[in-house]
């Protein structure tokens, strides 16, 4: 290398233009250019003038990666993206509408963060209920606006939502007026309804979609992200998930545009191998879900409980089970699922990807 090389620079690589050596006239800069193989132009860059360097350098395959000089676009986060679009595919199967968050790009009032924000506070306070009555539950807590529940995005968006369905009547049926007539979640809670208004009230009613909301989404989002993180960091599973979209388009199992119905995704097996596997490794609820012993006791395994006492599952335990899904039980491997029709059957019965009987 020239001996230049090792001269310092005071610019830096962002302030090249004002470096030395491109203060230097034009013919001074390509009389340095022939007599130096080698010449730093910044603290971290040198400016090679040699023909070998310039088919290694700039050959495919020989690992002289672009600099940050070529970045065209910034990287999103993909998980925050499925986390968008579980709300708007809610949105259309609850009221016949998308939220507007992938439109928009962005939490649209928030309403994810509360989300994360009320999980927090169930998943603590859920531990020791009685401590609710002092703050959720606590009269004083409504005076706070911020506070107030009824304030929360998705409580005002399913207020509304069930006001726009009013008068309930067998004549809509509870469907949107002047519109296209689809069955939607809500649809149906109010058809429900109608039929016994004393069984099923519209607080059931308001309950259910509004759950449907609230969990469902950051459940969805959780299995898809799990979903999408395991298949794109292994090559192998991405390539054969591929190939099998492909072919069942190519036989027509699967439309080549438009949405995919339920029972066209149940013709791909790989592909619901890879679901499940991606729900078994990371389930979406990680909390126990507690029940309360019987009062004559239960045995397990040959422990005796004692009645009243409260037991629990979890289901990222139960998940990584060696017993259960064999000895790479921490491994995503959807071909568990493909090997044997009954072993898939046995597995089956010990997922708890959202718990059972919640």
């Amino acid at each position: 290398m020239s001996p230049s090389a090792d001269t310092p620079v005071r610019s830096s690589h962002q302030l090249l233009a004002f470096g030395k050596y491109y203060q230097l006239p034009p013919v001074t800069r390509i009389l340095i250019t022939s007599l130096c193989i080698a010449i730093r132009i910044a603290p971290n860059e040198v400016s090679i003038a040699s023909p070998e360097a310039a088919r290694l350098i700039l050959s495919a395959g020989k690992r002289f990666y672009k600099t940050a000089f070529y970045a065209a676009h910034n990287s999103v986060n993909l998980g925050t993206w499925l986390h968008y679009f579980a709300f708007d595919v809610l949105g259309e199967v609850a009221f016949s509408r998308s939220f507007g968050f992938l439109a928009e790009g962005k939490d649209l009032e928030g309403a994810i963060a509360t989300i994360d924000r009320s999980q927090a506070y169930n998943g603590i306070v859920g531990q020791v209920p009685w401590v609710d009555h002092l703050l959720r539950r606590n009269p004083l807590w409504k005076l706070v606006p911020t506070f107030d529940t009824k304030n929360a995005p998705i409580t005002r968006i399913a207020l509304s939502e069930m006001e726009r369905r009013k008068p309930f009547d067998k004549e809509s049926e509870g469907k949107l007026r002047n519109d296209d007539g689809r069955q939607d979640l809500l649809a149906s809670l109010i058809k429900g309804h109608l039929k016994t208004p004393e069984k099923f009230t519209e607080g059931d009613v308001f309950a259910i979609v509004h759950g449907a909301i609230f969990a469902g989404s950051d459940s969805t989002a959780s299995t898809m992200q799990s979903l999408f993180w395991h298949v794109l960091s292994s090559p192998q599973v991405h390539a054969r998930l591929v190939t099998e979209i492909v072919n069942a388009a190519k036989a027509g199992v699967l439309p080549v545009t438009g949405n995919i119905s339920w029972k066209e995704a149940q013709q791909l097996p790989y592909f619901q191998a890879c679901l499940k596997e991606a729900m078994r490794v990371r389930p979406a609820v990680g909390l126990n879900i507690t029940r309360v012993v019987p009062p004559e006791g239960a045995e397990f395994d040959g422990y005796l409980i004692p009645g009243g006492t409260q037991v629990a599952v979890n289901g990222w335990v139960l998940h990584r089970d060696k017993r259960i899904f064999g000895q790479d039980a921490d491994d995503y491997r959807p071909e568990r699922w493909l090997v044997d029709v009954q072993e898939a059957k046995r597995m089956e019965r010990y997922m708890f990807q959202v718990s059972t009987g919640t």
